[in-house]
């Protein structure tokens, strides 16, 4: 009853499942090894499918059907945001304004400290930015367009080793699933609870209609709150620390295989003047839907952005490198030419982790770790953090591993004697662990954000995955931990 709801509707292949599930392993084992070796995920990821397929007897047009469709599904949710979020990255790069905001913060803020306290203040200011974006809405993929131009100019000015901007850039993960965060793990988890409650002849509806339940992105504040704090302090912490000793032993920034910034001897837009776009897109996704219960797709926020930076930057935007003349229009074109252009090869990048997650889920021996794991016999708050960190580990998923893991949660709590009432009366709980235990293993070394962030900043697993593991890992485990303890205790 519950796995009809939850699991694959049809499983390609055949064979032993439990074989299957050995080259499913075998398959991300491989894939994360030559990941972290700076293998291209453009081809590991097809040889990793072909592995799943081999080993689980799956036709090749079920290979080809499961691996596009893992594609289908990644590209229909962010087409827009990827295209989009490249072009306003890509505004902020060349016009300056990204150069504008990290050079004031860092000379109102951070330049005026000295040796560690220098690093700890503009580690801190990334930190304070990115929770502000986060909470603002803005989607973790558009942050990374807009944050790394930011984070490689204060980490010059600041001669911090370029392999920590990916430390930076995950600071941000200590929000993802905050309460009131209007981030896909809130979304997400809320919708799974609600659609499982008004399901159609469900064991839930006849209660959560006499009720009007509803369960919101604020659900279980205090062990949210708790978990943000661990994971935020935990990651900055060790964060400014590895900095600290590494510029001990020597190591300084340089700029590598990334173009460098155009800063000496050109005007720059004023530092409010730069933050217009980003404050238009956090109105028009956030505030206007708040105030006006009117939702405004993601799509159009960011066209706004566009549109706004284009007329604040527009004096600023350098003469086109093609040698086309540099009338503001042509200006514009190269622009709008060379962002569109770079969003092809971060859709690929972002994609193909998520194609193997597609030929993974089709599979029988997932099916039957969906049936193993919902007949796991642990109090139903861990169960669901088990569930969605295994489900977001194999998938890369938070999406699919909440549709699948708070359903099953709540299905089995009525199978240990729960009553509907006492069920949807623990929604809050639920929904809060499981969207904090979506943030977990999401971001292995496969992760497609994890391996466009890297591209970003001219560094490979080896050189810049340390730190982003610890703090997108490890902290948002232990404080997925602490939140579903507190949970328990009735908090």
């Amino acid at each position: 009853m519950i796995l009809a709801s939850a699991a694959p509707e049809a499983a390609a292949g055949g064979g032993n499942p439990v074989i299957g599930l050995i080259g499913i392993i075998i398959a991300l084992v491989v894939f994360l090894v030559l990941i972290y070796k700076g293998w291209s995920s453009y081809w590991v990821a097809p040889i990793c499918a072909i592995i799943v397929a081999v080993f689980n007897l799956m036709t090749p047009s079920a290979v080809v059907n499961a691996y596009v469709g893992g594609m289908a599904d990644l590209v229909l949710s962010l087409f827009f945001i990827i295209f989009f979020g490249a072009v306003l990255g890509k505004l902020y790069d060349v016009s300056g304004a990204a150069a504008s905001i990290a050079q004031t913060l860092t000379n109102k803020l951070v330049i005026k400290a000295k040796g560690d306290a220098q690093v700890r203040l503009g580690v801190l200011v990334i930190l304070v930015v990115s929770a502000l974006l986060t909470m603002g809405g803005i989607d973790g993929y558009v942050l990374t367009f807009t944050l790394v131009p930011i984070c490689l100019v204060m980490s010059e000015m600041l001669d911090i080793p370029r392999k920590f901007i990916g430390g930076m850039m995950v600071l941000n993960c200590a929000f993802m699933a905050a309460p009131g965060a209007p981030q896909i793990d809130n979304i997400m988890a809320q919708a799974a609870i609600m659609s499982e409650a008004y399901k159609e002849g469900g064991a839930f509806l006849e209660t959560a209609g006499a009720s009007h339940f509803a369960v919101t992105s604020f659900a279980a504040p205090i062990p949210g709150l708790v978990a943000v704090i661990i994971i935020a302090a935990g990651g900055y912490f060790t964060l400014t620390q590895l900095i600290i000793s590494a510029k001990k032993r020597g190591e300084h920034f340089e700029w590598g295989p990334v173009r460098r910034a155009e800063r000496e001897n050109r005007d720059l837009p004023n530092f409010i003047v730069s933050l217009i776009p980003i404050i238009i897109v956090f109105i028009a996704y956030t505030l206007f839907p708040a105030i006006t219960n009117i939702q405004v797709e993601i799509a159009v926020a960011l066209g706004l952005g566009i549109i706004f930076a284009l007329i604040l930057f527009a004096k600023y935007l350098p003469a086109p490198r093609s040698g086309m003349p540099g009338g503001i229009n042509n200006k514009i074109v190269a622009i709008l030419n060379e962002g569109f252009g770079g969003a092809p090869s971060a859709f690929i990048t972002l994609i193909t982790p998520s194609a193997l997650a597609g030929v993974i889920t089709a599979t029988g021996a997932f099916g039957m770790v969906i049936g193993i794991l919902s007949g796991i016999h642990v109090h139903y708050i861990w169960l669901v953090v088990i569930v969605v960190c295994i489900l977001v580990g194999i998938t890369s998923s938070p999406p699919a591993a909440l549709m699948i893991a708070l359903p099953i949660a709540m299905n089995i709590m009525l199978g240990q004697g729960m009553s509907p009432d006492q069920v949807l009366g623990n929604a809050d709980g639920l929904m809060r662990v499981g969207a904090l235990a979506a943030t977990t293993f999401e971001t292995l070394p496969f992760n497609g954000l994890i391996i466009l962030t890297l591209q970003l900043i001219g560094c490979t697993h080896k050189e810049a995955y340390k730190p982003m593991l610890i703090q997108s890992v490890i902290y948002t485990l232990i404080g997925t931990v602490v939140a579903a303890a507190l949970v328990m205790a009735g908090l």
